[in-house]
């Protein structure tokens, strides 16, 4: 009996550790609702100084837009800041949780996105290098955030490029009154693709269910002249990739990353 009583105490206790974000260098509260206050923690580099310009990285974890697991990027957050960006990992509300809609994760990820960009001289970074990086349903969130129309802060919830990780899109697969509306185009970023829209790397294995949805993408890229990498990866599905600075994928997923960015750094 007394082994069965640890046992029921330990494992929630993992469990909400686990959901910690423990390797921020800071936090902010970036927005303000009814349901709680919604912060944005940031990665520095270890020589970071007020007097350089960085370039910078906003991750938007997954979990159908239902689940809230904050922590999942935090490893490639700290492995970016730990390499010259300053990073940042941004929280949302969830269906789970607050029992919101896709609009509504729309709407904080555009504020996340844009408490990043407005404070680009805090931050010490360098606001034509903001990348938004997503996994899953986060990667809906950034390819919306690349090219969505945003009524409310314009150009400061725009990316400067996008990297999709097993990216999403909920318009192909769940229902107008989930989402929060019955207008799916506006909130659908592969139907609007256009001559501006930014440079995306996107992964995904071929085994994966969201498979044609980031070749629609891809495909939508090219069709517009838009820059765009498409990485696919053999006999993976989703989630494959794992979260462990040691996996092999891990590392790759996080070199290709470097590469993109660098070669887009350096055009004119």
């Amino acid at each position: 009996m007394k082994k069965l009583i640890i046992c029921l105490f330990i494992i929630p206790l993992v469990a909400f550790s686990q959901r910690a974000v423990t390797k921020a260098t800071d936090h902010f509260t970036y927005k303000e609702t009814v349901d709680r206050n919604l912060k944005i923690y940031s990665f520095k580099p270890p020589t970071w100084k007020k007097t350089k310009q960085y370039p910078s990285i906003v991750f938007y974890f997954g979990g159908a837009l239902i689940k809230r697991n904050l922590n999942q990027l935090e490893n490639i957050a700290q492995e970016f800041s730990e390499n010259g960006y300053v990073a940042f990992l941004a929280d949302y509300r969830v269906k789970s949780r607050e029992n919101v809609t896709a609009l509504d994760c729309i709407s904080d990820a555009r504020d996340a996105f844009a408490f990043v960009r407005k404070n680009a001289d805090r931050f010490a970074l360098d606001d034509s290098k903001i990348t938004a990086f997503g996994y899953s349903s986060g990667g809906y969130l950034a390819s919306a955030l690349g090219t969505l129309d945003d009524p409310i802060h314009g150009a400061n919830s725009k990316p400067n490029s996008m990297i999709l990780l097993a990216m999403g899109n909920p318009t192909k697969y769940r229902t107008p009154r989930w989402l929060g509306t019955s207008d799916l185009s506006p909130i659908s970023p592969v139907d609007n693709i256009n001559k501006e829209t930014p440079a995306a790397l996107i992964f995904i294995g071929d085994k994966d269910y969201l498979l044609q949805i980031a070749k629609n993408f891809h495909k939508k890229m090219l069709e517009n002249n838009r820059p765009a990498e498409f990485v696919l990866f053999e006999g993976k599905g989703h989630g494959f990739w794992m979260q462990n600075k040691k996996d092999a994928y891990f590392k790759e997923i996080f070199t290709k990353s470097i590469d993109f960015l660098n070669a887009l750094n350096k055009q004119p």
